[in-house]
């Protein structure tokens, strides 16, 4: 009898060593590396057979087909697909592929070309294109057998029990307990696992403990520091920079001239720390939820994004609504596309008053990847401070450091060369890098300036959102932790703040305590816990209890409402038109290259002329309305004036 005739006649065999095959595969494509995949499975076997043991209980369902042999190779498919969309997206991030990169599909299309060249487009379309026909042919192709219904549920219910089983065993070793990177997690765990964790995991997990005497035992430890008057009311600025690190700490290399002298100023007279941020290459969405909420994620489900999950439909206690208890306004600021990450929703349920984003500003660079430069956001910031005559929060989030960086030489000149790297492609994605930290700590340099002299009192912060998408490793920084960037804390005023290292979490409780502001659940646990023993505990069981669970804290409902988000400091809107033999001009505040004129709701094309002028060639009725809509892409409408009627 040969083999294949073996394997057809042992059904729930044949699965098992597809399974095998399949699981190291996919390693081999998690870990881009033959040899790498075969040291998962000979240095974590039982790990590897976990995994592969995942795979099998979705094999196992073919034995009840009737087409076996297609389902065996739709399965298949979709974990080598699985695993190939992982291997190729970790080459341009250090994330890897979790299911709620699926939910942020429609976020990262708009940016898929600074990523892919047209070729590798081609080459996806192409290639998903094959796959969908061979796989209708191989529906049509493969024969009909008679389930085995009795052999499927015997076994599917035994893997089912030992993946159980196996899970339970995991959890009490930490490899199926709370991890909090996810690159790491891949690595020792294993794709097959991790990812499909990151398919139900979502949320926060209830506390053995939770109950609502645990959450009145929190609270009373918390509110013994009762809400206050300010010491002090400024203006509180924090500027999150996409991928700023001091690159100074990294071992082997040299630099023509200090890439970040700036900052490195700042810190040498100001206080600052260490940052530990909860990702790295990716995620800067993340880092703001950690600082705006004071949040710790790693409580939250594996590789999840809460602006794509809890935050959706729902409110989260923020610095925003506790600094607008004692009078603030508060503003966002993101020299980005305003849809990114949802931002346009999510920052209404963060309390939020006003978002600007790129398509509100004029006069953008771009760099040659198509990043927004980052000093576009002095102007922004100031402007959002002079918008109202109270204090502001102003919540800053750069981009130009973004990836992927190039790994060919490109046009523009380039400051700081860079030493110590042998492969040239690498030397030269760095050293593109590392040219936009330095425009990037001149922004820094010209924000401070701007300030220095603002009739107000300002706190402004500075700090990196992660480190960038390069195989960055512990042993590679003097600090030792690639989850590690730095804060530094300016004012314009004497501040006394000791030099501290804190987590992205603690960093938002720690600025307003300076100011002896406590209003806030989250904020008062991080000021009057942060040093106790049980502070970590406290702190699962208090998040818990305000984003999955009853909300004990707030006797049943959250007093926070969702803000009338304003998109842009200011609203845009027209104040007049002007008819030509050729062209129409219109006439009105805060256009940007961004500005589409609607004609009875219909877009027709518009040319910007300055941030007061907009033309138009279409002709114009008696009566018609116009609109003029800050649109994404020429696509969602962020936001749009009243109509004006044509004379």
């Amino acid at each position: 009898m040969s083999l294949i005739r073996w394997f057809d006649k042992h059904p729930v065999t044949q699965c098992v060593t597809i399974s095998i095959l399949l699981n190291l595969l996919v390693e081999m494509l998690s870990r881009r590396s033959i040899i790498a995949g075969f040291e998962f499975l000979l240095t974590n076997p039982l790990l590897f057979l976990y995994n592969a043991a995942i795979i099998l209980l979705t094999l196992s369902i073919s034995v009840a087909c009737k087409r076996r042999y297609f389902f065996l190779l739709f399965v298949s498919v979709v974990w080598l697909g699985l695993g190939i969309a992982n291997c190729v997206i970790l080459g341009f991030r250090t994330t890897p592929l979790a299911a709620i990169d699926f939910r942020i599909l429609s976020s990262v299309a708009s940016i898929i070309y600074k990523y892919l060249t047209l070729a590798n487009v081609l080459l996806i379309t192409v290639s998903a294109f094959v796959v969908v026909v061979g796989i209708i042919v191989a529906w049509k192709n493969t024969p009909r057998r008679k389930p085995r219904y009795g052999m499927a549920i015997s076994a599917i219910t035994a893997i089912a029990v030992i993946i159980v089983f196996s899970t339970s065993l995991f959890s009490r070793t930490q490899a199926a307990s709370g991890f909090g990177n996810l690159a790491d997690a891949y690595k020792e765990y294993g794709f097959v696992y991790c990812f499909s964790r990151s398919l139900v995991d979502q949320g926060i997990d209830k506390p053995d403990n939770y109950s609502e005497e645990a959450v009145y035992d929190v609270l009373r430890a918390v509110n013994a520091y009762h809400n206050q008057e300010p010491k002090i009311k400024p203006n509180i600025i924090l500027v999150e920079l996409e991928s700023f690190f001091d690159v100074n700490y990294l071992k082997g290399l040299s630099f023509s001239r200090n890439p970040v002298p700036a900052f490195t100023a700042l810190k040498a007279h100001y206080p600052h720390g260490f940052l530990t941020v909860p990702s790295i290459g990716a995620g800067t969405a993340n880092t703001e939820f950690e600082i705006l909420s004071g949040m710790d994620l790693s409580f939250f489900g594996a590789g999840e994004y809460p602006y794509k999950t809890v935050l959706r439909d729902e409110t989260c206690e923020s610095i925003c609504y506790n600094l607008a208890e004692v009078g603030y306004t508060n503003h966002a600021i993101h020299n980005h596309e305003g849809t990114f990450y949802q931002r346009h929703v999510v920052f209404s349920h963060l309390g939020f008053n006003t978002f600007t984003s790129l398509e509100y500003m004029n006069d953008v660079k771009f760099t040659p990847n198509g990043w927004a430069k980052d000093d576009v956001l002095t102007e922004q910031v100031v402007k959002a401070l002079n918008s109202t005559p109270g204090q502001d929060f102003v919540f800053t989030i750069s981009v130009q450091a973004h990836g992927r960086y190039p790994q060919e030489a490109t046009e523009d000149h380039q400051e700081i060369k860079v030493y110590g790297f042998e492969d040239e492609k690498k030397l030269v994605a760095f050293e593109y890098f590392v040219n936009q930290i330095y425009e990037t700590d001149a922004f820094i340099d010209a924000l401070v300036s701007a300030l220095e002299d603002y009739p107000e009192p300002v706190i402004l912060v500075f700090y990196g959102d992660h480190l960038p998408s390069f195989d960055i490793e512990n042993e590679d920084l003097v600090n030792g932790n690639r989850f590690q960037t730095e804060y530094v804390i300016w004012s314009n005023f004497d501040l006394e703040v000791p030099n501290n290292d804190i987590y992205a979490y603690q960093l938002g409780a720690y600025i307003l305590e300076q100011c002896g502001i406590s209003n806030g659940i989250m904020t008062k646990l991080h000021q009057q816990l942060r040093h106790k023993e049980y502070y970590r505990e406290a702190l699962e069981l208090i998040e818990y209890d305000l984003v999955c669970g009853e909300q004990i804290a707030y006797n049943g409902v959250s007093p926070h409402l969702p803000t009338s988000l304003q998109m842009g400091t200011s609203p845009i809107r027209i104040t007049g038109i002007d008819r030509g033999a050729e062209h129409t001009l219109v006439y009105g505040i805060g256009f940007s290259p961004w500005s589409y004129v609607l004609v009875d709701g219909d877009k027709v094309e518009t040319t910007f002329i300055d941030e007061n002028t907009l033309m138009i060639t279409e002709e114009l009725e008696p009566g018609a309305t116009i609109v003029v809509a800050q649109m994404v892409a020429e696509k969602t409408i962020l936001s749009r004036t009243d109509e004006y009627r044509c004379p």
